[in-house]
């Protein structure tokens, strides 16, 4: 991978983003030696996974599964408690999205039919990160007044599954709340099943409020 890659570039700001934020729970000195650790587990399991990754794609969603590995690993050695490992996770993609999905829901809300704006911006965001084979995306008649869609395959969970740590999976699932949560004034969101809880899918349902 070389500086320009946008691969690389991802796997620098997730190093960057736990390194500030392990800095801020444990401070300089211990919170330093935490995120070496992280990088390193993270290069091994790079190397390891780096077969299920055949394409940029591929690559840029699996490095979410190899993060939290990584970041499981490093507060392991701690003896962090499972809430805590999953704070610190959920943080740092909180630190990542949440500012940008709050600017998209302004734009959504202001827009001459907000509902009709989500809906074409959703298949958009789909039609970029998960219709493709590592996904298996399908959109599902949800109802009036609702956009439902499944995925049939979950790449997050097969790297983790392959690694032996299925019971990470539901953490990942915890991003897709990040979005639900800037829009809950107005769209609800509900996923009654997921691959990483035994399903044979995802299901992903927004309807308007």
């Amino acid at each position: 991978m070389t500086e320009e890659n946008p691969t690389q570039q991802l796997v620098d700001y997730f190093s960057q983003l736990t390194k500030a934020e392990l800095v801020k729970r444990f401070g300089d000195l211990k919170g330093g030696g935490l995120h070496q650790l992280y990088d390193r587990q993270f290069k091994i399991h790079w190397n390891n996974y780096i077969h299920m990754f055949p394409d940029d794609v591929a690559k840029r969603h699996g490095i979410n599964s190899l993060f939290v590995m990584a970041l499981d690993d490093v507060l392991r050695e701690i003896r962090a408690s499972y809430t805590e490992f999953k704070d610190v996770v959920l943080t740092i993609y909180h630190t990542m999205l949440l500012d940008y999905f709050k600017e998209e829901a302004e734009k959504l809300q202001n827009a001459g039919n907000p509902w009709n704006a989500f809906v074409e911006w959703a298949k958009k965001g789909n039609e970029a990160n998960y219709n493709n084979e590592y996904f298996l995306l399908s959109e599902v008649d949800a109802g009036e007044n609702c956009f439902g869609f499944d995925i049939k395959r979950c790449l997050y969970f097969e790297v983790l599954r392959e690694a032996g740590r299925p019971e990470l999976g539901p953490i990942l699932c915890e991003y897709d709340n990040i979005l639900a949560s800037t829009l809950e004034s107005w769209i609800g969101f509900k996923r009654h099943e997921t691959i990483a809880g035994g399903h044979k899918r995802c299901t992903f349902r927004y309807c308007k409020i």
